[in-house]
């Protein structure tokens, strides 16, 4: 079977964190073949450089259901106005981004 590269988006999710003054950011890769892949994120301020987002910086949650495969990451409220955030998504057929529009 061909090798498929997933389409990746990246949403805001709803969940209670907020209360927290945290936020939530969803990446969706999906209609890929074979269905594995690894997620990874990165954020820039405006003008400024790409940051790499270490695991430990925020809790990151993966969901896989037959053709899909979703990471939720949270993060601070507050950073989500500051920085635009990417999703970048491993796979076989390549690396696909994906980002926030910046709030």
């Amino acid at each position: 079977k061909q090798v498929v590269k997933p389409v990746v988006s990246v949403y805001p999710a709803a969940s209670r964190a907020h209360l927290e003054g945290k936020s939530s950011l969803l990446c969706l890769a999906s209609a890929m073949f074979p269905p594995l892949v690894q997620f990874s994120w990165k954020r820039r301020k405006e003008n400024g450089p790409l940051e790499d987002l270490s695991p430990a910086e925020g809790e990151q949650l993966e969901l896989r259901e037959s053709g899909c495969t979703a990471a939720i990451r949270v993060i601070d409220q507050d950073a989500l106005h500051t920085y635009k955030y990417s999703c970048y998504v491993q796979h076989e057929g390549g690396t696909v981004e994906a980002q926030t529009e910046q709030g």
